[in-house]
């Protein structure tokens, strides 16, 4: 498959390749505390007694492992769904969330750490919802590309003067601006985020990416257009 033909499929491979990856090693966790569950069960029985708190510690790391699984899944369920509208009211900080959940097997690839803030506010935004993934998507890889290895990236949702805007920062400096600026990756970045009415700018003062979402609307106004800020 060509990407530049297929972008939307390919983005959805991507992620989908990458998530179930994510699976496999959640489910051979799972196995492996099984088994130990399952041989400490079967040394102690023959002892007469049970070491209750390696049992304990084991069907911990068990259930953590399901929920995470089970994450991972309801994740990427709602990603194949940002197919269903050609437009369609998100919140923006819910999505940044979901991204961060999709990407943590890119950041590890190159030793590397992604989070997502977790602010409080609620910034919805008229868009279609699979373009900002795929932008949000490729500010990341910008990041990870730049930045060297041991750096974490931090990403949220923010509101400044009525208008929204995507913002990845690292306190690690990396090889920005001149190294991706007029480059392919950041050449399709400014393409996507062009696609949802959206600018994509160096942050000032730092390291960082910001994708800026139009606006006028203001916080409290009526629903903004495609790309707006959708206050309902």
């Amino acid at each position: 498959m060509k990407t530049e033909e297929y972008p939307e499929a390919a983005f959805l491979s991507a992620m989908t390749a990458s998530t179930t990856h994510e699976a496999r090693n959640v489910l051979a966790i799972i196995k492996e505390s099984a088994g130990l569950v399952e041989d400490l069960v079967q040394v102690y029985a023959a002892r007469g007694s049970l070491n209750q708190e390696k049992v304990q510690r084991a069907l911990e790391r068990i259930d953590l492992q399901v929920r995470r699984g089970a994450d991972l899944l309801t994740t990427l369920n709602r990603l194949a769904h940002t197919l269903d509208q050609a437009l369609s009211t998100v919140e923006l900080n819910q999505e940044v969330e979901q991204l961060v959940r999709l990407s943590q097997r890119f950041a590890r690839q190159r030793d590397q750490r992604i989070e997502a803030e977790g602010r409080p506010e609620e910034l919805h935004l008229l868009l279609n919802a699979l373009r900002l993934h795929m932008t949000l998507h490729e500010a990341l890889m910008c990041c990870l590309e730049e930045l060297p290895p041991g750096a974490t990236i931090t990403v949220g949702g923010r509101e400044e003067g009525g208008a929204a805007f995507a913002e990845f920062r690292s306190a690690e400096g990396g090889n920005a601006p001149g190294h991706t600026v007029g480059g392919s990756r950041w050449t399709k970045l400014e393409y996507l985020a062009n696609s949802i009415g959206a600018k994509v700018e160096r942050r000032p003062g730092g390291y960082g990416i910001r994708i800026l979402f139009p606006g006028d609307t203001g916080v409290g106004g009526a629903p903004g257009g495609p790309g707006g800020l959708d206050t309902k």
